[in-house]
């Protein structure tokens, strides 16, 4: 799943950065930001045109990409549970 498919307030776990070709400056860069496969992130907020840029809770920081840049990671959605669940209802 991308990024872009989760909603608002949604977290999720990175599962794999594409690293191949092209992709390999701008995958080392996510890196270097905090991004690894396993990290927790959560969707804070996105841009009014067109939705970029996203930001992103990654750990205790809050970063903003731009959605060619969230498409290298590919994520699994953590299910809402406990007071959290509750509160997106």
């Amino acid at each position: 799943m991308r990024i872009e498919d989760l909603k608002t307030g949604q977290t999720a776990s990175v599962v794999k950065i594409r690293e191949t070709g092209t992709n390999a400056a701008e995958a080392l860069r996510l890196r270097e930001m905090g991004f690894d496969e396993g990290v927790e992130i959560e969707v804070l907020h996105r841009g009014l045109i067109g939705g970029c840029p996203i930001a992103l809770r990654v750990g205790s920081n809050v970063i903003a990409l731009r959605k060619a840049a969230t498409r290298l990671l590919e994520v699994f959605p953590i299910p809402a549970t406990g007071v959290r669940a509750e509160a997106a209802e």
